[in-house]
């Protein structure tokens, strides 16, 4: 027949005086020595943690990171107003690049004058972009136009995402 030891959850509630003197775990502990090993090598743990006096911060500890916290929160403030700074201006000239080039006119030329390779390539893409929207109702223009602009959107929610944790507000 096999010895079921004590576990050491059963252990820890015997010394703690969960368990009571008549119930199985102490009739085993008084007759098993393996069990009365590992009763004593706890004791020897639980009166190291009872001298155990612990650790005192030092005087002014609480104070002095507060200080350091609130001065990294500042910095952070100050990081986070130039980032949206760069992005609303890169907003506002990437608008400005779009209006400019809206005219598909320009851009096929520019198309144009690239070798006979591009020019075909450009040309189907365009002609292509052309037969799309207007199957769909919409200028060429527009449709680039709202492209950029969804695409600017795209990068000031990623780059807000990335302060959203932080100390950044609108």
């Amino acid at each position: 027949m096999a010895v079921r030891h004590l576990t050491d959850e059963q252990i820890q509630r015997y010394l703690d005086g969960d368990i009571s003197c008549d119930s199985d775990e102490a009739r085993h502990l008084q007759k098993c020595a393996a069990c009365q090993r590992e009763v004593q090598s706890y004791r020897k743990v639980y009166e190291g943690l009872g001298q155990d006096i612990g650790f005192e911060l030092s005087p002014g500890f609480t104070e002095s990171v507060m200080i350091r916290l609130a001065a990294t929160a500042e910095e952070n403030s100050r990081l986070s107003l130039a980032n949206l700074f760069l992005v609303i201006f890169g907003t506002i000239v990437m608008a400005s690049l779009a209006l400019y080039f809206l005219s598909m006119k320009t851009i096929t030329e520019n198309l144009m004058s690239l070798s006979s390779v591009a020019t075909s390539f450009g040309s189907s893409i365009i002609s292509s972009l052309n037969t799309v929207t207007a199957s769909l109702g919409v200028s060429t223009g527009l449709m680039l136009f709202t492209v950029i602009i969804l695409t600017m959107f795209a990068a000031l929610d990623r780059i807000l995402l990335r302060y959203r944790g932080g100390n950044f507000c609108l």
